[in-house]
């Protein structure tokens, strides 16, 4: 795994907000429909990963994952109360545990480590942080060509 990171300063980001908000109905549509498609194809990357671990509750929680349609930044939700487990818990209430394991409660992995400043995880986090680059390169790429009628 790559120690660098690919990333956007906050001012960067705060930028193509902006921008967002200047796009026409025809782009923001396009946007959205682009996004939603990336954010489908890393959702499917981490429902692989999920599948290498052999733990039932990964493959729940990474099955379970939507993806909206509606976003422009593509976003994947984990965990949701509907989703309920034979033990009367629900995704929701344990995907963090799944995620990032605990030293002291034994029906979840061992602690997953520290990386960066947070958790390292078994599934969800590792699978994000090696698409990142590839993620980043697609989105750019599919934002260059929309917004290319608006140079």
């Amino acid at each position: 795994m790559a120690s660098d990171a690919i990333a956007y300063d906050k001012a960067e980001l705060r930028a193509i907000v902006r921008s967002f908000k200047a796009m026409d109905d025809e782009a923001t549509n396009q946007a959205k429909e682009i996004t939603s498609e990336l954010a489908t194809w890393v959702r499917g990357k981490i429902v692989d990963a999920a599948g290498k671990t052999r733990n039932r509750l990964d493959n729940k929680i990474a099955e379970g994952a939507k993806v909206s349609k509606s976003s422009k930044i593509g976003e994947i939700s984990f965990g949701f109360a509907g989703q309920k487990l034979s033990g009367g818990g629900t995704t929701q209430q344990l995907w963090g545990g799944a995620e990032f394991g605990s030293n002291r409660l034994k029906q979840f992995p061992v602690w997953s480590g520290r990386e960066g400043r947070g958790s390292r995880g078994w599934f969800i986090y590792p699978t994000l942080r090696s698409v990142q680059p590839e993620i980043i390169k697609k989105w750019e790429t599919a934002f260059a060509d929309i917004t290319k009628k608006y140079d």
